[in-house]
């Protein structure tokens, strides 16, 4: 797949995912943040051909800013004959301060 090709596979996996999410695709700047869920997250997106590493994704969470919940979707390429899986990963701390207990 050349560069251009997967920036545009890229990027269209980002809509997507700002789509579901109900966010606002904003990373066209190559910052750490793809997607923002006003008021409440930071998304970074990744579309792979193979799933990686817990430590890569909690790497991907600490990058982004702390001023809303962070979030990593990891998005696989579709394989032949079925859609490939889609994840989210939050720091659980995180997440229990902005859902509470």
């Amino acid at each position: 797949m050349t560069t251009s090709r997967q920036k545009a596979v890229g990027s269209a996996a980002e809509r997507r995912v700002a789509a579901l999410l109900g966010g606002v695709r904003v990373g066209m700047d190559g910052g750490p943040v793809d997607v923002v869920v006003p008021g409440y997250a930071n998304v970074q997106v990744k579309n792979v051909k193979s799933i990686p590493s817990l430590r890569e994704c909690v790497g991907y969470l600490e990058a982004m800013p702390t001023d809303l919940l962070r979030a990593t979707v990891v998005v696989e390429r579709a394989g032949q004959g079925r859609r490939g899986l889609r994840t989210i990963t939050f720091d659980l701390d995180e997440w229990i301060a902005w859902h509470g207990r």
